[in-house]
């Protein structure tokens, strides 16, 4: 894990602390704004701190830097250290249950002594917690479905959590030197939205120097426990809980042990099965001649003293079954080993087909950066154009704009525009979709924006016809371009709107109107499986950050990996048209 990570992830917690002992409310405020400060920051902090520039980056103060400060020398923080141990581990793992907050939680920990997920599963159920006032049986309701939905991904983590801290590992295991590649495999190669365990592959020249990198492994920083070392394997876990095995391997059978141990198992499955029809033998090791392999004399965990038909690299391994490659994201037995064989296997959308993004905050609202960084880091990114969409008047929490606001706003888009060279700003807004489907702004002020999208924030626990309706409204309305996250489901959260999706499909297919694949983790909204279902029906999708700072931009591979797991081309993503397409796009249900 990252310095800056570890360092964001303090300063959140002892946000969360201070919240659940009762203090100050801004003090809470001012932690997760320097959590997001250093999350979001490019900067090494350590030569920040080894230089004497800490200081220098905006809201970090004083305090924060000498907490900072401590941590980098020292890799503790005494104040975290006394702060977490003011507060039960189980009571802070309770905000992250849809429907608490850290007032309830406080009060269920310091009025009835419950500190864990399970304690307060069993007390709803018992009924102990009727009789406290201002939480009634609607509320414990809602509590314990979020309980219940924690208590789904258990033991799995988001892909947002996971991916970082496998990154930061790929780049020091690609730093020993006997490495010729690193790689991740499992399901996090295949970017499901949860995660177990992270699986890592590194190969070296030769298996007598597997040892060197076993060992190098174990003793990367951030190492909390190791579970288990041997010269071509180890498992450690990190200071989040997380597990992470790796194997090393000869360079030569890279290929088939990538390939092997990313699965999915049943696409192995029918993989090794394709590969049987055809005279071949497929393992970890690599494809054989079928006949030949059954001959061979074969040792437990070494590759067999053949000679493979194809093993160093994935590609070769398809190309020799007489398959095109198979992209990691799909091989999940859904039907992509029988459209490669036929021919039919689709190009799936990638990070180079995506022109921009139209779904981005700036300081007029809740972000992080002006108009003008969020744009100079779009262009940086490779885009072609930029839709600044900051929130309506309803979000008062997240400095909504009142339609003078919003007025003044897009005038100040577009005269950046004028003068801005290598990128084309679009002035819009997300407007909130209200409980009843109305908008949040009067149609003569969307009539006024470039792009409209327009979103659910509250009542998501609406039943079905009620939210469907809602979203239907919301649709038809001839100034949306985009809904936004539709169902406002969190992962490991709450489970969002209970839409009848065929019905919102239909409505948007026949008006015209993109449904968004949101990028920001926990969101993913539209998941794989609803925006494969709406690209079948015909829909458009738009695959936006909800980028609150130009970091977050970086955000896109999240929204870019729910697409290619639902088999989406870049023909049914608005955001890969060319600007003057997209503009036809946005010109045409009005």
């Amino acid at each position: 894990m990252s310095l800056n990570t570890d360092l964001a992830d303090i300063f959140a917690t002892i946000a969360d602390i201070m919240d659940l002992r009762g203090e100050n409310p801004f003090k809470g405020i001012t932690y997760r704004k320097i959590s997001r400060i250093l999350r979001d920051s490019p900067l090494d902090i350590r030569q920040a701190v080894e230089n004497g520039t800490i200081g220098d980056i905006e809201g970090i103060g004083e305090h924060s830097r000498s907490i900072i400060e401590e941590y980098v020398r020292t890799g503790r923080s005494t104040e975290y250290e006394t702060l977490c141990r003011s507060v039960p581990a189980g009571v802070l793992a309770l905000l992250e249950v849809e429907g608490l907050g850290p007032k309830t939680v406080a009060r269920f920990w310091k009025e009835r002594n419950i500190t864990s997920a399970d304690q307060l599963l069993t007390a709803i159920d018992d009924g102990s917690l009727l009789d406290m006032k201002g939480i009634g049986q609607k509320k414990l309701a809602a509590i314990r479905q979020g309980l219940l939905a924690r208590a789904k991904t258990a033991g799995r983590r988001g892909i947002g959590e996971v991916l970082p801290v496998a990154q930061e590992l790929l780049r020091r295991l690609r730093r020993v030197e006997p490495v010729r590649s690193a790689e991740v495999a499992g399901s996090l190669r295949r970017m499901k939205e949860t995660i177990g365990d992270v699986d890592l592959l590194a190969c070296v020249a030769e298996e007598t120097e597997a040892p060197v990198v076993t060992r190098a492994f174990v003793e990367f920083p951030g190492v909390e426990r190791v579970l288990g070392q041997g010269d071509t394997k180890a498992s450690i876990v990190v200071g989040s809980g997380l597990q992470i095995d790796l194997r090393v391997l000869p360079e030569r059978h890279f290929g088939a042990a990538l390939m092997y141990f990313t699965g999915s198992k049943d696409h192995n499955v029918r993989v090794r099965g394709l590969a049987q029809k055809k005279g071949m033998t497929l393992n970890e090791w690599g494809l054989y001649d079928a006949a030949e392999y059954a001959r061979a004399t074969k040792k437990t965990g070494a590759a067999p003293p053949i000679e493979p038909l194809a093993s160093r690299t994935e590609h070769e391994i398809f190309a020799r079954l007489g398959l095109p490659f198979i992209e990691p994201e799909l091989r999940e037995d859904r039907g992509e080993v029988e459209a490669a064989v036929e021919g039919r296997l689709p190009r799936i959308v990638a990070r180079a087909d995506l022109r921009g993004d139209l779904h981005t905050h700036t300081t007029a609202s809740d972000g992080q950066n002006t108009i003008e960084e969020m744009a100079e880091a779009a262009r940086a990114a490779g885009y072609e154009y930029l839709a600044i969409t900051d929130h309506s008047k309803s979000q008062t929490i997240a400095n909504g704009l009142d339609a003078r606001r919003l007025a003044k706003h897009a005038e100040a888009i577009r005269k950046l525009n004028d003068r801005l060279r290598g990128i084309t700003l679009l002035a819009g807004a997300e407007v909130d979709i209200l409980s009843d489907g109305r908008l949040d702004y009067e149609d003569a002020v969307l009539a006024e924006l470039d792009i409209v999208v327009a979103s659910p924030h509250f009542a998501l626990k609406q039943e079905q016809r009620k939210a469907t309706d809602r979203l239907l409204r919301a649709i038809e309305n001839p100034y949306v371009n985009i809904i936004g996250h539709p169902t406002g489901r969190l992962i490991g959260g709450r489970e969002g709107l209970p839409l009848d999706m065929p019905a919102i499909f239909r409505a948007a297919a026949a008006s015209g109107t993109a449904l968004e694949i949101n990028s920001s983790y926990p969101r993913l909204d539209l998941d794989e499986v609803n925006s494969r279902a709406a690209a079948e029906a015909g829909v458009l999708l738009a695959i936006n950050t909800d980028a609150h700072s130009a970091g977050e931009l970086e955000a896109i591979s999240f929204g870019l990996a729910v697409a290619r797991r639902a088999w989406v081309t870049p023909a049914r993503v608005i955001n890969c048209m060319p600007l003057a397409g997209l503009r036809a796009f946005l010109k045409k249900k009005k």
